[in-house]
């Protein structure tokens, strides 16, 4: 441990208030520090990898991007790469839709109600799908029901459509990449 107004040894560098060897020391890079040969990502869409060189105190950053199923943002204080988070709605009985984020709502009309649609493009090749809620009467125009959910999946070469009717569970994965 170094005190105010001490020196290290020979072959020793100061890095905080230790006395270490030159190899040991980290770098600064944007007001964070980071030790030596710690890997991190630059960038608000994390474009660059850098690496910290402890030996020259020097940072070396290269052109990177997060693959097809990441996304750049912080997990647990750290910025990078992170899986994609996967999501639940639902819609269910007479008739009760729950939200991606939680909500819970009552749809007592007879129509089409769009609970997910997501377009992609990823270079030369576009994928979307679209999942969609009809509602039905249920004896009385004051009641209706969730009759049947569609999804409908399609890229530059084919379309899909799913039907899923009453008194039915069916879980559906789409791999949009």
């Amino acid at each position: 441990m170094c005190q105010e107004g001490c020196q290290c040894d020979d072959g020793l560098t100061l890095n905080g208030n230790q006395c270490v060897p030159p190899t040991s020391c980290g770098c600064h890079h944007q007001g964070q520090y980071h030790q030596s040969g710690e890997q991190f990502w630059d960038g608000e869409e994390c474009q660059s990898l850098c690496t910290c060189n402890g030996t020259t105190g020097t940072v070396h950053c290269t052109p990177n991007s997060c693959g097809p199923q990441e996304s750049c943002r912080v997990v647990g204080g750290e910025l990078g790469c992170h899986p994609n988070p996967h999501g639940t709605c639902s819609s269910s009985g007479d008739p009760h839709y729950i939200t991606f984020d939680r909500k819970a709502y009552d749809f007592q009309g007879t129509c089409r109600y769009v609970l997910a649609t997501c377009f992609v493009s990823h270079g030369t090749n576009e994928s979307r799908f679209q999942v969609v809620a009809t509602n039905n009467h249920r004896g009385n125009n004051r009641v209706s029901f969730v009759s049947a959910v569609d999804v409908y999946l399609s890229n530059q070469l084919e379309s899909e459509y799913i039907r899923i009717g009453p008194n039915r569970r069916v879980k559906v994965s789409i791999s949009i990449f």
